[in-house]
């Protein structure tokens, strides 16, 4: 049974062994996530996304290590948190409600 869901996510992905400023290779994760026409929204602390399931949540996060490894980053320490629904809602949705309560 297919059911239709969103996932809102987010991303910490830190390079490890490449010294301390992360740009560079967060740079390179958001460059991803622009060719695959994901919605995102960078913030200080990592970068949260919309998905529709957990597969291409998956590829992504694949295809993000692969490309940091060919940048020579020996090790990758990704941090995800996820909010599925079955009842879509945008990010955009999720804060507005809270900022209408304020």
């Amino acid at each position: 049974i297919s059911i239709p869901s969103n996932m809102i996510v987010e991303i910490s992905v830190i390079s490890l062994g490449v010294g301390e400023s992360q740009s560079e290779y967060v740079s390179e994760v958001v460059r991803l996530l622009k060719e695959r026409g994901i919605k995102f929204s960078v913030n200080p602390m990592g970068t949260v996304l919309e998905v529709e399931n957990f597969k291409e949540l998956a590829d992504l996060l694949d295809e993000a290590v692969k490309r940091l490894e060919h940048k020579g980053v020996p090790r990758v320490y990704i941090a995800v948190k996820v909010d599925w629904r079955r009842k879509h809602k945008s990010m955009e949705e999720k804060v507005k409600s809270v900022l209408e309560k304020i």
